[in-house]
Order: C-alpha cells, then sequence, then structure tokens
C-alpha cells in the first residue's frame, strides 16, 4: 500500500493519506477538522464494500495536494485507516476556488469554512452568476491569490449520492421552537408547591390517607409504615426505612397523568413497558393503585401499540377445513416463484394444484403467471381429472382476474380466497411448496437448471409415499392399488415372476370400488384425528378475540417492516363480523377501503383519551390489586398502603 500513500496538507498540517481511487470523494478523519468548519445540516450517505450505507457529516476544510489548493468539501469520518483519503473528487471540481470564496465573502462568513452546495449553485444560475465587476469588489485578493483555478465538469457528471438537497442547512431555532424542544424532551412544567399542598388536602381519593395522618399525629404507632404532614405536604414511609431510602410524596388525582408522562411518555422515559415506569414512580412518589393507573396509562400508550411494545396478540384456535371425501371435489391452487435462473426453456414459476381429499398434487411449469397462461394449464390438469367443486387460492392478481372468475363461472366451480396475509388457509397448498422447492434444490447443481424437465420425477416421488395425516400415499387413493416404483422393480428382479390371476373386467371393477370405499374411509378418520390433534395442540395457548362494529383495532403490517417502522397501522374501524375468525375492516385507503382480515392481524386499539385514573373512595379500597410483582419483598414490613412495600 506504500505506493498509493500522499502527503497533503489539511489546514496547514501534512498528514498521512491513500489516494482511493474507488472513492468519488474525499474522506477526513475527524479529529483535523475544527468545529467551525463542519457544515450543519450536511450529510453524505456513503456505502462501504459490504454495501452497508452510513451517513456520515460534511466540512470545508483547506487542502492542499497536487493541483488543489484552497477551500475543499470532504466528508467527515470518525475511524479512516489513515488521516485521509483522497478521491475521484480532486480530479475535477464542479465549483472553483473563486466562486466558493466568492459565494463565502457575500454573507460574511470567512472562506476557509464555507463551501457551495449545488442546491444553491443551481440556484444561483437560475437567478443569474456575479458580473466581474461585482467578483472584483468582493475578492479582489481571490483572484490574485490563486495562480491556476480548478478545472470543471458538467453538473450531469457530479456524484449525485450527496443528501445536501434532501437536508438544507438548519436555521438557527427561534425562542419558542427551542421551548417547544424542550417541552417535548423534558414534559411541561408541573403544578408549584402551593397548588400541590392544596389538591392534597382537598382530594377525596387521599382522604383515607389524611386520616391516617391524623390518628398516627395522635400516637397511633399500630401501622408499619407513616403517613404525616410537614410543610404542608403529605407524606409516606416505612417506620424502619433502610438507609438510603427516600420518603414518598403523596400525589393527588390531577396530578397523577403529569407523573406517568414524564415516568413513561418523553424521550427521557423511553416509552418502557409497565414494570420500568412503575419502578421509577414508586421510590418517590405514592398514590392509592398506584399500580392500577400504571398499568392502564403504559397499556394505552398510542406509541407502544403502534410498535407492538406492549406484547404480542395471542392467537385465534384453530378451524379445521371440513375433511373431503370425494378425490378433486376441492382442491388447493397456488403459485411457486419466481424461480432463478430461469431454465433454458425459460420457465420461471409453477402452478401447483393439490387434492384436498388424496393429497394428490399436479405441478405445471410456467413462463408467466398471467391469467390467460395460468388458466390454460388449470384445463389442462382438470381435463384429466375433472372440475373441482372448490378451488381455494391466495388474492393474486391473476386468481383473482375476470379471466378466471369466468372461467370458474362456465366450469361451475366456486372459488374461495384466503384472508390477506393469512396463508395457513391454503396450508396443504403451502406445505406442498415448501418440500417440492426442497425437493429441486436437492438435485445436482448440474440439474437444478433443468428442473422443468424432471419436474414428473419429482411428483411421482411425493405421490408414491405414504402421508401422514390420511395413512395412504395419493397414488393408493386415487387410483386404488400401491403404483410399481423403482424399489418394487427392483424387488420383482430378485423375486420370481409371479402369474397374474385371470380377472374378468367386472370384478376388477368391483373390488377396485370396494379398495377405494374402504381406502377413503380410513383415510377420512385418519385425517379427522390428525386434525383434532392438531387443534388441541394449537388451541393450548389461543384465545378468539371478538370485536364489535364500531371498534378501533390495529392492524399488523404484512410486510417486515424496517428498523424504525411501525409494525402495526391504525387506528382502524371494524365494519361487520363475516366469519368466524374474520373481520371487515375500513381501512381508509383510497385503493382498497374495506378489506376482510383475520382476527390474528387484529389487536384492540386503547385510547388514553378514554382512560380515567382509578378512585378510591375508602381505606379498604386503596389495595393495591395490580399483579405487578413486589420489587422490595426482601424487607421485613409487608403490610403497606396501597399493598405494595414502600422503596426503601
Amino acid at each position: 500500500m506504500d505506493k498509493y500513500k500522499q502527503l497533503p496538507l489539511i489546514n496547514g498540517v501534512e498528514v498521512q493519506a491513500y489516494r482511493d481511487t474507488g472513492a468519488s470523494v474525499t474522506m477526513v478523519i475527524e479529529k483535523l477538522v475544527h468545529p467551525e468548519q463542519h457544515l450543519l445540516g450536511h450529510q453524505y450517505q456513503v456505502t462501504d464494500a459490504h454495501n452497508n450505507t452510513l451517513s456520515h457529516p460534511m466540512a470545508v476544510v483547506n487542502l492542499n495536494w497536487g493541483g488543489v489548493t484552497g477551500p475543499k468539501k470532504v466528508v467527515v469520518a470518525s475511524d479512516l485507516p489513515v488521516d485521509c483519503l483522497l478521491g475521484n473528487d480532486l480530479e475535477t471540481s464542479a465549483w472553483s476556488d473563486v466562486e466558493l470564496e466568492a459565494h463565502a465573502a457575500m454573507l460574511g462568513i470567512p472562506g476557509h469554512i464555507f463551501a457551495l452546495t449545488r442546491a444553491q449553485a443551481k440556484k444561483q444560475k437560475g437567478q443569474g452568476s456575479l458580473d466581474p465587476g461585482t467578483m472584483d469588489q468582493v475578492l479582489p485578493k481571490a483572484r490574485a491569490s490563486r495562480s491556476k483555478p480548478l478545472p470543471t465538469i458538467p453538473p450531469s457528471t457530479v456524484d449525485s449520492t450527496s443528501e445536501e438537497e434532501e437536508f438544507p442547512p438548519c436555521a438557527e431555532p427561534t425562542p419558542e421552537e427551542l421551548e417547544a424542544d424542550t417541552a417535548e424532551l423534558l414534559g411541561e412544567g408541573g403544578p408549584a408547591r402551593e397548588e400541590l399542598s392544596v389538591a392534597q388536602q382537598t382530594c377525596p381519593t387521599l382522604e383515607g390517607l389524611r386520616q391516617q395522618a391524623v390518628k398516627q399525629a395522635n400516637g397511633d404507632v399500630s401501622d408499619s409504615h407513616r403517613v404525616y404532614w410537614e410543610d404542608n405536604l403529605l407524606y409516606t414511609e416505612h417506620r424502619d426505612p433502610k438507609p438510603g431510602a427516600a420518603r414518598r410524596l403523596v400525589i393527588p388525582q390531577e396530578y397523577r397523568k403529569f407523573l406517568l408522562t414524564l415516568s413513561h411518555d418523553i424521550p427521557l422515559a423511553g416509552h418502557l413497558g409497565q414494570m420500568k415506569t412503575w419502578d421509577r414512580l414508586v421510590p418517590l412518589f405514592h398514590w392509592p393503585r398506584m399500580s392500577e393507573d400504571t398499568k392502564e396509562f403504559c397499556k394505552s400508550c398510542e406509541t407502544c401499540q403502534a410498535s407492538g411494545k406492549t406484547g404480542g396478540t395471542p392467537k385465534a384456535p384453530l378451524i379445521p377445513l371440513p375433511v373431503v371425501g370425494v378425490p378433486f371435489e376441492r382442491v388447493g391452487v397456488d403459485i411457486v416463484g419466481p424461480l432463478d435462473p430461469p431454465t433454458a426453456s425459460g420457465n420461471r414459476f409453477i402452478l401447483v394444484v393439490v387434492d384436498h381429499a388424496t393429497r394428490y398434487p399436479e405441478a405445471i411449469p410456467l413462463r408467466t403467471t398471467t391469467a390467460p397462461a395460468v388458466a390454460k394449464a388449470l384445463l389442462g390438469i382438470f381435463s384429466r381429472v375433472g372440475f373441482p367443486k372448490e378451488v381455494v387460492s391466495d388474492r393474486g392478481s391473476n386468481f383473482m382476474s375476470a379471466y378466471l372468475k369466468a372461467m370458474w363461472k362456465e366450469c361451475g366451480v366456486t372459488y374461495k380466497f384466503t384472508t390477506p396475509y393469512h396463508p395457513q388457509t391454503n396450508g396443504l397448498v403451502e406445505r406442498f411448496n415448501k418440500t417440492l422447492k426442497g425437493m429441486i434444490m436437492g438435485l445436482p447443481e448440474k440439474l437444478r437448471r433443468r428442473w422443468d424437465i424432471l419436474l414428473p420425477c419429482l411428483l411421482f416421488a411425493y405421490r408414491e409415499v405414504p402421508q401422514k395425516g390420511v395413512g395412504f400415499s395419493p397414488f393408493e387413493l386415487l387410483f386404488g392399488h400401491p403404483v410399481r416404483g423403482p424399489l418394487t422393480l427392483v424387488k420383482e428382479g430378485w423375486e420370481q415372476p409371479l402369474k397374474a390371476p385371470k380377472q374378468d373386467i367386472v370384478d376388477y371393477v368391483l373390488g377396485l370400488r370396494s379398495r377405494m370405499a374402504e381406502y377413503m374411509k380410513k383415510a377420512s378418520k385418519n385425517l379427522q384425528a390428525s386434525q383434532e390433534l392438531q387443534k388441541q395442540w394449537h388451541d393450548q395457548k389461543a384465545v378468539l378475540d371478538q370485536y364489535q362494529p364500531g371498534q378501533k383495532v390495529w392492524v399488523l403490517e404484512p410486510v417486515a417492516p424496517r428498523a424504525l417502522q411501525d409494525k402495526w397501522s391504525g387506528p382502524h374501524t371494524i365494519v361487520e363480523k363475516k366469519g368466524e375468525v374474520t373481520y371487515l375492516v375500513d381501512l381508509g385507503t383510497a385503493r382498497s377501503p374495506l378489506r376482510v382480515l383475520h382476527v390474528n392481524r387484529l389487536k384492540p386499539y386503547y385510547d388514553r383519551a378514554d382512560l380515567t385514573l382509578l378512585m378510591a373512595t375508602d381505606e379498604g379500597q386503596e389495595e393495591d390489586s395490580d399483579p405487578l410483582p413486589d420489587l422490595f419483598s426482601s424487607t421485613e414490613q409487608d403490610a403497606l398502603v396501597e399493598g405494595v412495600v414502600l422503596a426503601d
């Protein structure tokens, strides 16, 4: 790497640098940049060799290297292998040094800490550039000091990855904006001491505590905790507190929401869970049923609900599809792909059809998944096995097209679609898709590009093996006898050939019908037992949520969100209940305002506007029934004001 080393001057200091021909910009280590040289609000997106994109600040430094002398806009990095990486932007520049200093002088900013952005350059171009007379007045010394201006390049060749135009320089905030930002960060100001004292003396929820304070002031020491007035404020604390324990200020009802907001909602609170929020409050403050209020307050936080921090919703009970006893009466349809790279024939997709009664699969390779191509492949399958009564598919545009709907209508087929992003409804096909893709990946690499030619072999392998749910192979259930596969051929080659018994056609048909009826009866019984076992396992922790028309709900986003994107959208409104586990929801969008969604994609919306902090009307109601754990159970005393041990 030594032959690439350079020794440029940055802000008058000679530094170690590499000439990086793969970098579009020059990068300088942070320690060489003066604070006043940073360009506020300017960021540059840098993509490294691992395709990771990071945002870096920008600055203008005095750079002396080769033919480059004077102020230069650079990217600032905190970690570099050397002090500076000299990029390709030093070979050519979109602005000359005279233009940089002229713009700086007009704004009253020293040229060594200013650089002209592309957005400003475009703006100046539209308004007209400085005439020579103005330039001479602004920069008489700049023209004389520069012996060779930097060459320019057309604007179209300027690197376009910078974020300068998207992030203009930040203006100084006004006092009102500073006050608003501070309030958002730290919360609104609290009540005055005198107001708090008056509220403590008049709040009806504190009547029991005020009576305790009076009794204890008269010498009653039967309680394990103290409730007392000091400097016109009401406190409670343990009679034998541990060293460092703080007394707890009693809070009247009107100020509880203020404290809950400070302990949960503001950035310094971090929207942590109900237990950590309660942990913040309990060492310093007390009011009756404080843990219940904390739980309800966190539960109704809209930010936490949208981000999914309130915990996952339980799954709904499993509802198995009815068992079908007639082959190809109900079929599931789906498309696998795209499978890249395509085969030599150009096939990238597979149309899959699975019979619900026999588990018999069909698969047709496709180049495209347009509605006519899918319809042609389906007609080819149904011409061999007959038209089904029901077809189950997802909501792909090809399956929901008018073309296929017209075909289903002409063929007397009822089509049923799964709810969006709930593939379990068509689980039989989805499971076969996974198996089929695994079988393709199991082919030798040289044959993997010819999967469309080998697809019949893969289907044979699947049809030959008994299915766990029904106890028979798809071949047996559809044709009434086991298929002759490779293993059967080997066995027959080792054994003496057996003479097949003579049988007329009538006896064969009667025997086949008898076997088929027995097979399907046993298969249906096995499938029903398998469904019951699966449902029993699935429903162990299942809960069926019930929603009413008009109720507000959150909807789970179908696509995995980015790191800082909410997982739930809403609130949306329930319109009506469509089935046992499906609801019609008003999403409020122009493209699809009403959608039928599975209950597993919904969770209730809790509105904080409807939250009323709990009130205790007598001393007996002050025991805390909230299941939050007792974090101070190590203390010897355990009978306290709200049933939760005071901070020690």
